[in-house]
């Protein structure tokens, strides 16, 4: 099953709040890369106003697919009728997003330590990679809360 498969199935307006976040993921990951690779030991007044710049689209990202999360209504599943749609993939493929939701806390766990250790603290580099990996960690969690709510309740559970 393919993403694209669970989008009929939301809400007109929560699937424009969330492809808004995930263009403003898009773009808070394009800064911080920029500012990771691109920068030395300090930051010049333009790198800052690029990280800045991403961190700003870290948090609209996070409150857009935060309240299409919200807005998204669960899935019904009545005893009664057959279910509209089946694919027995749908529920491990949004599973994935919750794996990939932990995997990018433990990188962001893993930077910001390696950024809190250092002797003359966090560089922008770390501080550009943890950014990074809090933005995926967030889009991840908050499209597996997203699509989990789609999904009817008998494929929601967990195997």
């Amino acid at each position: 099953m393919l993403f694209g498969d669970l989008a009929p199935l939301m809400r007109p307006l929560s699937r424009w709040l969330a492809t808004a976040g995930w263009c403003f993921t898009a773009a808070g990951l394009g800064a911080g890369l920029m500012v990771a690779v691109g920068t030395g030991v300090s930051l010049s007044p333009s790198m800052q106003t690029i990280q800045t710049a991403g961190l700003v689209a870290t948090a609209i990202a996070a409150l857009l697919i935060g309240t299409a999360t919200v807005s998204q209504p669960v899935a019904e599943q009545d005893d009664d009728s057959p279910e509209p749609w089946f694919y027995p993939a749908a529920a491990a493929h949004v599973r994935s997003f919750l794996l990939g939701a932990i995997v990018m806390m433990m990188g962001l766990v893993g930077f910001a330590a390696a950024g809190l250790f250092m002797p003359s603290g966090p560089s922008p580099q770390s501080v550009a990679f943890s950014q990074i990996f809090l933005l995926g960690a967030v889009s991840c969690g908050l499209t597996f809360l997203l699509l989990n709510r789609v999904l009817p309740a008998g494929e929601r559970r967990t195997r």
